[in-house]
């Protein structure tokens, strides 16, 4: 069965739809983890999750709106405690480097203030996962002239003794993937893994998320999907964002995780019935999923 480890149903763009979407999802069939991005898309999330026995959620604040909102990690307890078969994990949570700009239009003093900002968040996502033995799903992007989130996302990890959960949308080096999969983490891999590594251009008004290492547009992405053990890879979409090949225009919805597997499966020279065998036990494994 596949797995979208990694959805945002919970989102706005499907307001207009959502019933349809999930009626796809029915008809795959699969299951699909949607992630919290803030405490109201967290709380949706979750209510998703009691409302569809094929859904999961997460529950966190992405660095990006760390101001925004402050981050109270007793509503988030409280989240868990209402819903505690469908919570599967904290996050998204981790370091952005990509919008820090953002970040002082809303008040920040400095970019060093805005990385102690989403460093400490990052740590109370610890806590709270730690608190309720919970993995984390860790949102990490680099800026462009700042490659160093992902370096600190693994530092923070390791002093905190964290060795559960996945880094999304992977979008390091491969000598990063492989510090990662050292500690104990997965790798998520989305559509950008189908897109052309000589094109850098994310069209259709998607999330510009990079294609890899956010400053490369050459192939570091199937280096490490190839070089990957099996039992730590995922496969996501990150929808409504990163529309995978041949959908690249439209938005994206948790059925096209399909095309994450066949792409990873042609890297790997496994076979697409193998790939999402593969990638739904390890979800399986690491998310508790039933």
């Amino acid at each position: 069965m596949l797995i979208d480890t990694h959805a945002h149903l919970n989102f706005k763009a499907y307001k207009d739809d959502l019933l349809a979407v999930i009626e796809r999802c029915r008809q795959e069939p699969m299951k699909v983890i949607n992630v919290g991005a803030a405490y109201d898309t967290s709380r949706k999330a979750v209510n998703l999750a009691l409302a569809e026995s094929s859904f999961y959620a997460a529950i966190g604040l992405h660095p990006i709106h760390v101001y925004d909102e402050e981050f109270k990690a007793e509503d988030y307890q409280d989240l868990i405690y209402s819903a505690k078969e469908n919570i599967v994990a904290i996050g998204e949570t981790g370091f952005d480097y990509w919008h820090l700009q953002e970040s002082l239009a809303k008040g920040a003093q400095s970019i060093e203030e805005i990385k102690k900002k989403q460093e400490k968040v990052f740590r109370q996502h610890i806590k709270l996962a730690k608190a309720n033995n919970l993995p984390l799903i860790i949102h990490g992007r680099n800026g462009k002239n700042d490659p160093q989130a992902y370096q600190g996302i693994y530092s923070v990890l390791k002093e905190e003794g964290v060795d559960r959960g996945v880094v999304h949308c992977f979008g390091g080096s491969l000598e990063e993937a492989k510090q990662f999969v050292d500690l104990g983490f997965y790798l998520g891999f989305t559509g950008i893994i189908t897109f052309d590594p000589s094109s850098r251009k994310i069209s259709g008004g998607q999330h510009p998320k990079p294609l890899a290492k956010d400053v490369s547009s050459h192939n570091i992405l199937w280096d490490i999907a190839k070089w990957i053990p099996e039992n730590r890879f995922l496969i996501e979409t990150d929808a409504p964002y990163l529309t995978p090949e041949p959908y690249r225009s439209k938005r994206n919805e948790p059925i096209y995780v399909k095309y994450v597997a066949e792409k990873i499966a042609q890297i790997r020279g496994s076979s697409v019935d193998e790939i999402i065998s593969i990638s739904s036990q390890n979800a399986i494994n690491l998310f508790g999923l039933k």
